[in-house]
């Protein structure tokens, strides 16, 4: 039987940075290429911050704010993806999603201050801004998790505009319809329970399942709401435009009564 398929803080924090079309195997594949950039520019700020080099920290910041306007184009994970990759036969680095870019772009405009302070001979201020940064980015580096990519989701969460799943009445009239309801669970925990109705399409697996589901309207679930979420984002990248997020088992049992599949 295949294990409840749950993501780890460092994959969490992943999807919070907008890599929510990946699976959590495809996640842990990146998990160590994504830190190489955060690191690169780390360690030439600090090299600069140390030196006191106001105009290597605008170079720095030029890197943070080109990647923010130029998603695929990062100098640092081109660099990656062309040569320090090959070298571990590692996963090529996607394009970084908005979450990212936006967190490239406040970097940058904390080296900007920094650079900003030296010129003005406040050494001690910028240092102090410089740190800060660099502090931000060891978090993101050894855990993934980004302070700004966490403030993005409360700010949407507060907006109702984060993973905001379908409606379940509008979900009951697709289901009427003949929607698919689709639980992207591993087979044990649908095994265990599932609502009536619902295949089981592993969110491993789903790869395998996109042309037989290409036209259909489909209805996706899970435990908690991420694989779902994944998942749907994986098949709208797939040119899957009728998938919708139905979000948590126990929302999604609001459809239907849980039942024991034989």
């Amino acid at each position: 039987m295949a294990k409840v398929c749950d993501l780890s803080f460092q994959q969490k924090s992943l999807f919070q940075q907008g890599y929510q079309r990946f699976t959590p195997a495809e996640l842990k594949q990146l998990e160590w290429g994504l830190r190489f950039t955060p690191l690169a520019c780390s360690l030439i700020t600090a090299y600069a911050l140390y030196y006191q080099i106001p105009a290597l920290l605008l170079i720095v910041a030029g890197l943070g704010i080109w990647a923010f306007f130029f998603p695929a184009k990062h100098p640092m994970d081109l660099l990656y993806n062309n040569g320090v990759r090959h070298l571990f036969k590692a996963a090529k680095l996607p394009e970084n999603p908005f979450q990212r870019r936006l967190a490239c772009l406040a970097a940058g405009a904390m080296n900007i201050i920094a650079a900003g302070l030296f010129y003005l001979q406040m050494p001690t201020a910028a240092l102090i801004v410089g740190g800060l940064l660099l502090v931000l980015q060891a978090i993101v580096i050894f855990t993934h998790f980004c302070t700004l990519s966490w403030m993005y989701e409360g700010i949407m969460r507060l907006f109702n505009r984060w993973h905001t799943p379908i409606d379940i009445k509008d979900a009951t009239s697709l289901l009427q319809k003949g929607a698919l309801l689709i639980d992207v669970r591993s087979p044990n925990e649908y095994s265990k329970e599932t609502i009536t109705g619902a295949i089981n399409v592993p969110l491993e697996e789903l790869h395998h399942h996109l042309d037989t589901i290409k036209d259909a309207v489909c209805l996706v679930f899970c435990n908690s709401g991420t694989r779902s979420h994944i998942a749907t984002e994986k098949l709208k990248g797939h040119g899957h435009t009728h998938v919708f997020n139905l979000g948590a088992f126990n929302r999604a049992a609001q459809l239907s009564p849980p039942n024991n599949p034989a």
